[in-house]
């Protein structure tokens, strides 16, 4: 298996020249060895053919079957993109990326939802209208169980820092707004909220993060993606190595790591900086995955 592991490091890196993400090549280690061969345009043709009626013939077979053992079994299916349904499983929610903090689970649809889990089992579904950015909405806020709150500013963006109880909200502004939380037996209340800049690079990193990103979840990974939209899927950055280049490292849950590469859409830049006069640094409020890799 290790070595297996190592032949998908191995490819993974060599792929980035092509803008390959983990996705790319998942399949390739799920059955341990890597294919290499060309067929010509005949053979794939005819392979294509095959492959088409046998999947007709098996789909024939499959699917009343599947719905045959369904109904027996009393298994009712789940909507495949409403988080509205009344059968929907954790599994359900991770599978959609959603953001999972304490006992609650937050996913957005045309809907804003806050799910209350207990034992890995939902005990409570919350759904509200989806909201505008309003900065006077924080005020409404203050002391308020965090599920009643999504009713005023919607779900948050990703986790805050992990040596807290905290949420984070980011916004296209170039802020973050950072929500204090405290605890009890009635849930998560919100006692203050801190406003970040996107600027500073300590606003990105998480050093004491325990929650790391599988292997998997790092496959999600692509050329092109936003900071946000890393964060989202990842959690944050445990520590910055670029000595000035944008290099950001994340702690993998396997032991290995991944580094990131982040370049400057320079267009976007100079919008937000002619936007907002006042910013004290330039070239961070921009930034888009370069290039990336796996390591020790």
């Amino acid at each position: 298996m290790k070595k297996i592991e190592e032949e998908f490091v191995k490819e993974f890196n060599m792929s980035l020249g092509n803008q390959k993400s983990f996705e790319d090549i998942k399949d390739k280690i799920n059955i341990g060895r890597f294919q290499n061969k060309k067929m010509s345009s005949n053979k794939v043709l005819y392979r294509i053919s095959g492959i088409v009626v046998a999947f007709m013939l098996l789909t024939a077979i499959t699917i009343p079957t599947a719905i045959y053992f369904s109904s027996m079994s009393g298994t009712p299916s789940i909507s495949e993109n409403s988080f509205d349904d009344d059968n929907i499983t954790i599994e359900f929610l991770r599978e959609k990326d959603c953001l999972f903090y304490d006992n609650l689970v937050f996913a957005k649809d045309n809907h804003n939802h806050v799910f209350v889990t207990n034992d890995d089992k939902i005990i409570e579904h919350y759904k509200y209208a989806v909201v505008e950015f309003n900065e006077s909405s924080y005020d409404n806020i203050y002391n308020k169980n965090i599920i009643d709150a999504v009713e005023y500013i919607g779900i948050p963006s990703y986790a805050g820092i992990s040596s807290e109880l905290s949420l984070d909200y980011s916004y296209n502004d170039g802020y973050i707004r950072r929500l204090k939380l405290t605890k009890n037996d009635d849930g998560l209340f919100i006692n203050g909220v801190e406003v970040l800049d996107k600027e500073n690079p300590q606003t990105w990193f998480d050093p004491e993060k325990t929650d790391l990103p599988s292997i998997e979840q790092c496959g999600q990974i692509s050329i092109g993606m936003s900071l946000d939209e890393v964060v989202r899927k990842i959690g944050k950055p445990q520590r910055d190595i670029g000595y000035g280049a944008r290099l950001f490292q994340f702690d993998i849950d396997n032991g290995l790591t991944l580094k990131i590469w982040f370049d400057l859409d320079v267009e976007k830049e100079n919008e937000y900086v002619h936007n907002n006069p006042n910013a004290s640094v330039y070239g961070t409020h921009a930034l888009y995955v370069g290039e990336f890799e796996i390591g020790e």
